[in-house]
């Protein structure tokens, strides 16, 4: 029996280029993101300063979003003190109804040893801020990312835990204050006379 001949024909020099062509192409051209650069400054304004003050040497991470409802959670559970709350029935019995939650002094109850090592543990990228309250992160991945900073003194404490989104090929600028920080406790302290 004999095959057709015009069924079965071999592929010419041109189509084995073609093919060729359409498999490799999208592998040579395909390569990461460019990098890109998130810089901005830290400054806080004091209750006892007449002028904002620059945040030098405070340690700043990038992280994944993920940090984010991380961070959240960990805070939750910071504002526990160790007793139960107790309710006492007509009779003198006690009920227990919950955790007992200070709202009033978060200050005392604000641990940022816990958050920090949560941050730490996730981060993708760390810097630390000059003396004049500068940060740079140099070659960071575009897209969203989770920024967590925090701050302590004798007269404040703060910690900040942004969602940024890092456009690629420019610097992107994030400028930490008082007024987008997560929280913050910012005491005044009483000049003695």
């Amino acid at each position: 029996m004999k095959g057709h001949r015009d069924k079965f024909q071999p592929v010419t020099l041109f189509g084995k280029l073609a093919a060729a062509s359409i498999f490799l192409l999208p592998i040579l051209t395909w390569a990461e993101p460019a990098a890109t650069t998130l810089s901005g400054r830290a400054t806080i304004q004091l209750k006892n300063s007449d002028s904002p003050q620059n945040l030098g040497g405070m340690d700043l991470v990038l992280a994944p979003t993920s940090l984010i409802p991380e961070i959240r959670r960990l805070r939750m559970e910071t504002w526990r003190t160790d007793g139960l709350a107790v309710q006492h029935k007509p009779d003198g019995e006690e009920q227990p109804v919950g955790i007992k939650i200070d709202f009033a002094d978060g200050y005392k109850n604000l641990d940022l040893r816990a958050l920090s090592q949560a941050a730490a543990n996730a981060a993708t990228a760390r810097t630390r801020s000059g003396t004049n309250g500068f940060f740079t992160f140099p070659n960071a991945p575009p897209g969203p990312h989770a920024l967590y900073a925090q701050y302590k003194s004798r007269y404040a404490v703060a910690y900040w835990l942004l969602e940024v989104i890092l456009l690629p090929g420019k610097t992107n600028e994030v400028n930490l204050s008082e007024t987008n920080a997560a929280e913050i406790f910012n005491r005044f302290i009483k000049k003695s006379p």
